[in-house]
């Protein structure tokens, strides 16, 4: 499957807000639209219950752990990482080289 190429026009200040976020999460402007898009058209996630959806949205927003998504889907954490990974939900891990030493 190829993908497609859209073309959008935002206000200036949206664009502004987005370089910054970008910047800060480390990734690109345009992987910022494709998963906004890609959240709010998530046709998968139409067989899950409310409190389900609102506990997706709210570790995607970083309000809650994954741990206490995991919870909330009625899984295990390992379990839940790969839920994500398959349903292309980004789980914003991150490390520094230090991190590798306390672990």
């Amino acid at each position: 499957m190829q993908n497609a190429t859209l073309h959008i026009k935002v206000k200036p200040e949206i664009a502004k807000g987005l370089k910054l976020l970008s910047k800060k999460r480390e990734t690109s402007v345009g992987e910022l639209i494709r998963q906004a898009v890609f959240s709010c058209y998530q046709l998968e996630l139409l067989g899950l219950n409310q409190i389900q959806k609102q506990a997706i949205a709210a570790f995607q927003g970083g309000y809650i752990s994954l741990g206490k998504l995991a919870e909330e889907m009625g899984m295990n954490v390992l379990d839940i990482r790969i839920w994500l990974e398959e349903h292309n939900i980004l789980q914003n891990n991150s490390f520094q080289e230090s991190d590798i030493k306390n672990a």
